[in-house]
C-alpha cells in the first residue's frame, strides 16, 4: 500500500537532473553570505545561463496560478551548489479514491505540501523534508472528480526553494505562494496573510460561507513527504481545534 501511496499522493516532483556536484569546501555552504554574493554574480553573467532549461520553461499561462510563471534564465545549479530535489505533495488529484479521501463530518478537506531535498544549504539532515502545508475545505470538484485548482513547486532560485497554488471552491479561491531560504526561514502568503512559518508550518485555511476567509497556524512536528497523508488524517485532523476550526457554523 504504501508503494501505491506514494504513486498516488505525490502529484509532482522537480526533475533531479541538476548536479550533484559540490564546492569544493564544506565551508562555502555555511558561509551564505559568499553564497548570495556568487549567487547574484551567476545571474548576471550570462555565459553560465543555463538556456535549455529556460527554453523548456516557456509555457502557456495557467489560470490557476496566483503569480504567473516566468521562463528566466537561470545559471546551472552546479555553478553555486548542489541541487537535491524537491516538490510537492497531496490528496487534491486522489480525493476520488476513498482510502485518500478526507472528511471532517460532512466537510472534505485537501491539502498540498511543499518539500525540498537534503540540499548542503539547510540544516535539516531528512531527505524530502516539509516545509509548508496548506489543508482546506472544498465544496466542488472536476469531470475528474478532482479537486479545482493548480500546484507548482520551483528550484529557480536556488538555493532557495519555492511554490504557489490555487484550491478552487465554488464561491472563493484559496491562492498561496511559499519559499524556504538558506538563512531566512520559511514563508507562506495565502489570499495576502503572511505567515512566518518558524511559527507553524501547517496552515489551515476555512472558507466561509459569507466570502471571508478564516486560517489557523499549527506547529506541528517534522516530517517528510513519505508521512505526511498519515500525519494529516490522524493527527492534524484529529485535533480538537481542527475539528471545531473545519465545522463551525459559518465554514462552506
Amino acid at each position: 500500500m504504501y508503494n501505491t501511496m506514494k504513486k498516488i499522493i505525490i502529484t509532482a516532483t522537480l526533475a533531479l537532473a541538476s548536479s550533484l556536484f559540490s564546492f569544493s569546501q564544506e565551508a562555502e555552504f555555511k558561509d551564505l553570505e559568499l553564497v548570495r554574493q556568487k549567487q547574484i554574480e551567476n545571474i548576471k553573467n550570462s555565459e553560465l545561463w543555463d538556456m535549455e532549461r529556460m527554453k523548456n520553461d516557456i509555457m502557456p499561462a495557467n489560470e490557476f496560478h496566483p503569480i504567473q510563471f516566468g521562463a528566466f534564465p537561470v545559471p546551472h545549479y552546479d555553478q553555486l551548489g548542489p541541487y537535491r530535489g524537491g516538490g510537492y505533495a497531496g490528496n487534491t488529484k486522489a480525493r476520488s479514491l476513498p482510502e485518500y479521501k478526507l472528511m471532517i463530518e460532512d466537510k472534505e478537506i485537501v491539502f498540498d505540501s511543499y518539500f525540498i531535498g537534503d540540499s548542503p544549504f539547510y540544516k535539516e539532515e531528512n531527505r524530502n523534508r516539509v516545509f509548508f502545508t496548506i489543508v482546506t475545505v472544498i465544496d466542488t470538484v472536476d469531470v475528474r472528480n478532482f479537486a479545482l485548482g493548480s500546484a507548482m513547486m520551483l528550484s529557480r532560485n536556488h538555493p532557495d526553494y519555492g511554490g504557489e497554488g490555487s484550491i478552487v471552491t465554488k464561491n472563493n479561491r484559496i491562492d498561496y505562494v511559499t519559499f524556504t531560504t538558506p538563512e531566512k526561514g520559511s514563508f507562506a502568503i495565502v489570499n495576502m496573510r503572511l505567515f512566518h512559518l518558524e511559527y507553524g508550518g501547517i496552515i489551515l485555511v476555512a472558507p466561509q460561507k459569507d466570502g471571508s476567509l478564516r486560517s489557523l497556524q499549527i506547529k506541528g512536528e517534522k516530517i517528510t513527504t513519505e508521512g505526511v497523508f498519515d500525519y494529516i488524517k490522524n493527527e492534524v485532523l484529529k485535533r480538537e481545534d481542527a475539528i471545531q476550526f473545519f465545522t463551525s457554523e459559518g465554514v462552506i
